[in-house]
């Protein structure tokens, strides 16, 4: 996903569905997994499978899920490339005017 693509409206719908902490933990079980099925996530959560696709459903509307069917089976991996995105621009969308020119300087290439 592009930085220009990352609007303030993504940025919070992604920020909101993180804010839960089982939401939270399903993302860090899956990011240290890699992949998982849907049946496998579940196990790992001690709530209904309605909740769990609650959560999923949540974390898959804020782009934050990549998902991939095989047969019956659903699999669920974490989409990192937005996550990279929201980790590197949130410091300057918070820092405001002064701040954002400070964390140009920073990030920019020295030469």
């Amino acid at each position: 996903m592009s930085d220009a693509r990352l609007d303030d409206a993504t940025l919070i719908r992604v920020l909101k569905a993180l804010a839960d902490p089982k939401r939270f933990r399903m993302v860090q079980e899956l990011a240290h997994a890699g992949e998982l099925s849907c049946g496998d996530l579940g196990c790992r959560f001690s709530v209904s499978q309605p909740t769990i696709s609650h959560h999923l459903r949540l974390l898959g509307e804020a782009g934050l899920l990549v998902m991939r069917h095989e047969g019956q089976h659903h699999y669920v991996s974490v989409n990192r490339e937005l996550l990279d995105d929201v980790a590197s621009l949130l410091p300057g969308r918070l820092a405001g005017r002064r701040g954002a020119r400070r964390v140009a300087r920073l990030a920019a290439p020295e030469g």
